[in-house]
């Protein structure tokens, strides 16, 4: 496996662990019983989102390179 196909794999695997993050994080909202922990969480999950959207923004730039 070349440096490309490394780096390709590694990031996959981190877009997996944000998306079991949010999803990790909407059951701790749904189980909070008070607003503000609940808006914590709610929070996480944004912001996992947000991991998310650039680490496959940089997979596709990734693949696209030589």
């Amino acid at each position: 496996m070349d440096a490309k196909e490394e780096l390709i794999k590694r990031i996959e695997a981190a877009i997996k662990d944000e998306q079991q993050a949010q999803e990790d994080y909407k059951k701790s909202a749904e189980m909070a019983e008070d607003p503000e922990t609940r808006a914590f969480f709610e929070q996480l999950v944004k912001d996992e989102a947000g991991h998310e959207k650039v680490l496959k923004r940089r997979l596709v730039a990734i693949k696209l390179m030589r």
